[in-house]
């Protein structure tokens, strides 16, 4: 007995502004105004709007290829034929740092884009950046016009829009590597909530894993200075949260089961924790180790540790060019109460990992 069903593919803003961009109609994201990887400006609430196109942007040739493309990948992901996905863009390899809000990965991604002769300004943050693709842990969530959005359907959409994206855009972007690849760096934290699944679509060998880890107690600092400030009272501002990174951690807290009230109940320090545990908890049985252990890095917040990687990778793609600072502020003097927590959680999460074989990594306050 057969049975045929019918889905619908919309394109997501985040991939019709990058066809846009790529076609040199829409270029509000890549004037060079806004700086998604600034150290100490904040922007977390300030973001550009998502653009809106008519149909006319997908009648150009490089359009019909992007939508044939997609087209392509998505009934290979639904079927899984996954050898079709290996197969496309295989010449692209990917760097995708992943971490906790306010570990360095912004600047990572910002200083690996250098490495492939970009200026990070000029590329979209919905391509280099978070949110894209929404690789979401829940099958169901609220959508447009209060009626429930289907992630499962978007999230694998979404998955095969960044392949099409990334392939086009980085081959058009930038000069192949002399062994043969374009690299293709991302933020892309919300692959914890696919890791297994992502890995064993693009198969081994096709992306470095850069994994940045930083304390909780200056990550929770970091968090409110970009978010407009420490919160009068001390609370966590749960019900009017100020930033995307405040709105994540109501998120994860909701999901670890904890009411809208308790969640209002805490003070900073305990909702980013409890999110930040929940994050690295998640990655270590998320499939993001499977295979080539090599192929991932886990970096410690520091400079000299983030620098580091950013010279092998200029070394690696011969390039000159030296890394630019990392800021790094001590931040626990701000809250000496909180660091006796802060290491009982770091502690947490290192035997954690090392009951599964793991190494979380030594971290210090900064």
């Amino acid at each position: 007995m057969d049975f045929s069903i019918n889905l619908k593919l919309k394109p997501s803003p985040w991939f019709t502004g990058v066809l846009a961009e790529l076609n040199e109609l829409y270029s509000d994201w890549t004037d060079g105004s806004y700086d998604w990887a600034a150290q100490t400006t904040d922007f977390l609430h300030m973001t550009p709007p998502l653009p809106a196109f008519d149909d006319s942007v997908f009648e150009t040739p490089l359009s019909r290829r992007a939508v044939n493309d997609l087209l392509h990948l998505a009934i290979a992901m639904i079927g899984g034929d996954y050898p079709l996905v290996r197969r496309y863009g295989e010449a692209v390899r990917f760097a995708f740092v992943i971490g906790y809000p306010r570990s360095g990965g912004s600047y990572l991604t910002k200083e690996l884009l250098r490495v492939t002769g970009l200026d990070h300004t000029r590329v979209s943050e919905a391509l280099a950046h978070d949110g894209f693709p929404e690789l979401s842990d829940g099958w169901y969530g609220p959508g447009a016009n209060g009626q429930p959005g289907f992630y499962l359907q978007e999230s694998l959409f979404q998955a095969a829009e960044f392949l099409v994206i990334a392939n086009l855009y980085y081959r058009r972007k930038t000069v192949r590597h002399p062994h043969g690849y374009w690299l293709a760096p991302k933020k892309f934290h919300k692959i914890v909530n696919w890791a297994g699944s992502f890995k064993m679509l693009l198969g081994p060998g096709r992306a470095d894993y850069l994994v940045t880890i930083r304390n909780p107690l200056p990550t929770a600092i970091s968090i409110y200075e970009k978010s407009g400030g420490f919160p009068e009272g001390g609370l966590f501002p749960a019900q009017a949260a100020r930033s995307a990174i405040e709105r994540w951690i109501v998120a994860d807290l909701v999901m670890l089961g904890h009411s809208p009230e308790e969640i209002a109940a805490m003070d900073y320090f305990e909702a980013v924790q409890k999110s930040w545990s929940a994050f690295y908890a998640r990655m270590a049985t998320s499939g993001l180790f499977l295979g080539l252990r090599e192929e991932i890095r886990l970096i410690p917040y520091g400079a000299e540790a983030l620098e580091g990687v950013v010279r092998e990778y200029n070394a690696l793609h011969l390039k000159r060019d030296l890394p630019e600072e990392v800021l790094i502020h001590e931040k626990a003097n701000a809250h000496p109460h909180w660091v006796g927590r802060a290491g009982e959680a770091v502690a947490a999460m290192t035997s954690l990992w090392a009951s599964l074989g793991l190494t979380f990594p030594a971290l210090t306050l900064a």
